[in-house]
């Protein structure tokens, strides 16, 4: 039986560090087409944890973000975000631009169609990746842009699944040039039966 309570298994970890290592590497060639830039995307940490400390992790739970969303069906289903905390995402989009617009708080209709792109490179990645790893079929919808708190970004995550999970996959995110680095949190939410059969088929394939 995977290891929930209290974060995954070393050999669950190894094998999910290697399926990330695998889709991160794909999306830093795409998003390095994207911007016309070396880019390099890595995961300092990958683990499971409880729900409760997820907004904690992110920043507070009233801190603002914005995080673009995937829901995702086959043999499992549940939702992907990419939260950004802070001003992450809006650093983001100028550098995606080639724009210097340091007082943007609102996105506009340009900017979600960067971070829908971002959030859809990086989350259908991921989802690829394990999928063939696994064998498991997991089909991403179209992204999901939201700019709100953390806490009510990720009860919306919880309220679009039929039972709220008392624990998530999570993996911080750097994506990163020569220059400069913007963090993110890269969070799967799916039911405790879903993560379960997840977790067991990563290890016996």
């Amino acid at each position: 039986m995977p290891q929930l309570s209290g974060g995954l298994t070393p050999k669950q970890k190894e094998l999910l560090e290697r399926i990330l290592k695998l889709s991160t590497d794909s999306s830093a060639v795409a998003l390095s087409e994207m911007m016309e830039k070396s880019i390099f995307l890595k995961a300092p940490r990958l683990d499971v944890v409880s729900l409760d400390s997820i907004t904690n992790i992110a920043g507070g739970a009233e801190s603002g973000a914005i995080s673009a969303c995937l829901i995702f069906s086959g043999e499992i289903s549940g939702n992907m975000l990419l939260v950004f905390p802070g001003q992450s995402a809006f650093k983001l989009i100028n550098e995606i631009l080639r724009q210097d617009n340091t007082d943007s708080e609102e996105l506009d209709e340009m900017a979600v169609s960067v971070l829908g792109e971002v959030g859809n490179l990086v989350s259908s990645y991921f989802l690829s990746t394990l999928s063939d790893h696994t064998g498991m079929d997991l089909r991403p919808s179209s992204p999901m842009v939201v700019q709100d708190m953390v806490g009510a970004i990720v009860s919306s995550a919880i309220l679009m699944l039929e039972r709220a999970p008392e624990e998530i996959l999570y993996i911080e995110t750097e994506i990163a040039d020569e220059n400069s680095k913007i963090e993110g949190y890269l969070m799967l939410f799916t039911d405790e039966d879903s993560l379960d059969k997840l977790l067991q088929t990563i290890e016996v394939r």
